[in-house]
């Protein structure tokens, strides 16, 4: 799942959320990283257990990039999927992800409006826009998240109608193209949940769903 951020001032609250399916098991998750200095022993960034999810929103400084990685207390470290970037961390064959709050919304200006004599009218013949290229959140689709939607689409099977035709094995090339935290990523359900997507066939696409873990 996504990381939902709110901007406040100089600080921005980031929840990070991931579903059950995504830790390693249902024991206790601990969220980890520059913020807290990777401190295991800090129960105060242990995450809440909400229904299906593990849930920790923690308020941050604007203008920087953060570390971060999540601990399952029986099963050990794993990833955000849905993470804004990957660096290599200081383990040889390990990356961490990265929450990054350096993009900040510009400022609105006010602009002075001067006093000018009112031009004549011309008409004006509006141009037909151009029809834009159909695309699909492939994010609907169980094991793809936001930064794998953006390697698919830029491989050609940015759209459901693309990706039910796709191949396992040339899905699994591209992931494995993308780098090693992408290749552990199993594609095998995606074209047909994609089918199911492309038919508008979602309570059958919710069923099987249900019945996947992390897309598997």
């Amino acid at each position: 799942m996504a990381l939902a951020k709110e901007t406040k001032g100089k600080h921005t609250v980031v929840t990070f959320k991931i579903g059950e399916n995504e830790a390693p098991s249902t024991s206790d998750v601990l969220l980890l990283g520059d913020f807290n200095k990777w401190q295991t022993n800090n129960s105060s960034y242990q995450m809440e257990k909400k229904g299906g999810t593990f849930e920790k929103s923690i308020k941050l400084e604007n203008g920087k990039r953060y570390e971060f990685r999540y601990l399952s207390v029986d099963k050990g470290w794993f990833n955000d999927h849905a993470a804004d970037a990957y660096v290599p961390s200081p383990y040889s064959g390990i990356d961490n992800s990265v929450v990054d709050l350096t993009s900040l919304p510009e400022k609105t200006k006010t602009v002075k409006k001067a006093t000018a004599k009112k031009p004549v009218a011309k008409k004006v013949v509006a141009k037909k826009p151009a029809a834009k290229a159909k695309k699909d959140d492939l994010k609907k689709i169980e094991g793809i998240g936001p930064k794998i939607a953006s390697i698919l689409t830029e491989n050609g099977y940015g759209t459901f109608a693309e990706l039910s035709k796709a191949s396992v094995k040339s899905l699994e090339g591209i992931l494995k193209e993308a780098g090693p935290r992408y290749s552990m990523h199993k594609p095998g359900s995606w074209p047909k949940q994609a089918k199911l997507a492309n038919n508008g066939d979602w309570d059958k696409l919710k069923t099987l769903q249900d019945k996947l873990d992390g897309g598997k």
